[in-house]
Parts: C-alpha cells; structure tokens; sequence
C-alpha cells in the first residue's frame, strides 16, 4: 500500500511539474498578420514563397531591423537564407549581425550568421538562439565589405515559447498542503 501512496505522490508531482511547461510556437511569416512580433526599421515584405518568410526591400537604405516581440520570450531558433527573393541575381552574398536583447536593451545573446553558401532557394540556415527574456531580436548588416548595409536576407520559421509562469507560494502553499493532507488521510485508513 504505501507503494502505491508512493507512486502516486511521484506521479503527482511530475504531472503538477509539466504544467507549468510549454510548447513552442512556429511562426512563419506566411501572411503579414504574425501574431506576437512587431517590425521596425527597414521595410519588410512577406512572401509566400517556400512556406513564407521576411525580406527587407529597402536594403540600400537600412542598416538595421527588428523584430520586437509582444512580451518577455524564450526564442529557440530560426531559419535564415542569403536569398531575398525567389530568383535574386544580383547585389552581395555575405554575412549579418543578429543579437537579441532583454527589456532594458541589453545585449543578452549574439552572432554572426555566415550566409555565403546558402544561396539556393532550399538551403536554409538553423540559427540556435534558446535565450529567455528576449524582447528584441535585432539584425544589422556590417559596415564591412562585402556586406556593408546592404544585404537582406529571408527569414523564416522563427520558433519562440512565452517564458514560463513561475508559480506563486500561496499556490504552493495550498498545492503541499493538499498533499499532506491526502497522506495523513491514508495513514489514519490503514490504522
């Protein structure tokens, strides 16, 4: 019997345990009613093309863009790839800057994404980020050449989850106290 009070007890605290998780959200930039992000800076495009993405028209004129999200998140990655558009032909293949940013604006992750050699229209780059508290994801073309502000990307499939709600002790609390009650009452039954 108390075996069995045992697995319980395990099985309770494992299930309270997953409740609190989550699972992430893909957007995918298939229409430009994308929950959950807003853009600034640049002119960004959505196109259907290959599940949808985003490209930055005004490349010659913007040397940044960015995606501010709608509350604190956990973004876990996204895809990249050197083409604007279907059939691009012209301009320079190179490199951009990304970092992601908490609400205050600082600097919480970064990279450099190489692009050069994902240049055909089913190559896509998997950028791992899996960051909490993200409210900026910031991209910026490097005044380097051959990149230097003027070089857009696609951007597709950017998965994200809410950052997780942390339990508050009254809930705790009430959650403990249930449990050592449902065990006293098992104890008193077998006497």
């Amino acid at each position: 019997m108390k075996k069995k009070l045992m697995a319980g007890l395990a099985f309770g605290v494992m299930m309270f345990g997953m409740a609190g998780m989550s699972s992430a959200t893909t957007l995918t930039f298939d229409t430009d009613t994308t929950p959950g992000i807003d853009l600034s800076g640049g002119r960004m495009t959505w196109n259907g093309t290959g599940g949808g993405h985003l490209y930055n028209e005004g490349y010659l004129d913007d040397d940044s863009i960015a995606f501010t999200f709608s509350g604190s998140t956990y973004v876990n990655d996204f895809q990249m790839n050197a083409m604007p558009w279907l059939n691009y032909g012209g301009g320079d293949i190179g490199r951009i800057d990304i970092a992601a940013k908490d609400s205050s604006g600082s600097t919480i992750w970064s990279t450099t994404a190489d692009l050069t050699a994902y240049t055909a229209w089913g190559d896509w780059l998997t950028i791992s980020v899996e960051t909490d508290n993200v409210a900026l994801l910031y991209f910026t073309a490097p005044g380097n050449a051959p990149h230097d502000n003027g070089f857009w990307p696609s951007i597709d499939n950017l998965r994200i989850n809410e950052s997780a709600q942390v339990p508050e002790p009254a809930t705790m609390l009430l959650f403990g106290t249930g449990l050592a009650g449902l065990v006293g009452a098992r104890l008193r039954k077998k006497k």
